[in-house]
């Protein structure tokens, strides 16, 4: 019995093997430019009155492979969704994305909101250092919430879906049917 426990230990560690193979690594490059087609409610019961499928673009970018981007409109707003720490995994574009069109992570090199000095300020004529200008004016609740986004490419095609959770809780979803914009000769 103890010259069976080798070949199905073999067996076994070629399975895994091989469903780990199956998930092919895709380029950054896949993801990259600008998407155009639906976002779609993937929860039980919609808002009334909100439209089944709503016309979405998303622009994807590249710089030294990390993968930032902006969909809009979301969630009825032309604010959009914004991400800047976008990563592939396996095949998936990964990212973590917040609401408003200006980037999140300026630690990735891409430039802070501009800061808005009011010089009538008490605080600032005491010495604070003035507040940003989308921190100033973005409601809390959009602070609260974070938008997870993973999609697939194939070809022209784009796939994905949004979660979004409100002070960590999970709140709604959407799922994303994209094509490739195609430049006008």
């Amino acid at each position: 019995m103890m010259r069976w426990a080798g070949p199905a230990l073999l067996l076994a560690v070629a399975a895994t093997a091989g469903a780990a193979a199956q998930r092919p690594t895709v380029s950054v490059q896949s993801f990259v430019g600008t998407w155009v087609g639906t976002q779609s409610w993937a929860i039980d019961a919609p808002p009334p009155g909100s439209n089944s499928s709503q016309p979405v673009a998303i622009t994807i970018r590249e710089a030294d492979g990390v993968l930032s981007g902006t969909l809009t409109p979301f969630m009825g707003g032309y604010d959009g969704a914004t991400f800047t720490n976008g990563r592939v995994v396996g095949d998936e574009l990964v990212a973590e994305a917040g609401f408003g069109s200006e980037p999140l992570d300026p630690a990735l090199g891409i430039p802070a909101p501009a800061i808005v000095a009011d010089e009538d300020s008490p605080a600032v004529a005491a010495g604070a250092k003035p507040v940003a200008a989308r921190a100033r004016t973005m409601p809390a609740w959009k602070e609260a919430t974070k938008v997870r986004f993973v999609f697939k490419a194939d070809g022209v095609d784009l796939k994905g879906t949004a979660d979004i959770t409100m002070a960590d809780a999970p709140w709604l979803s959407f799922t994303y049917t994209l094509s490739k914009k195609r430049a006008r000769y």
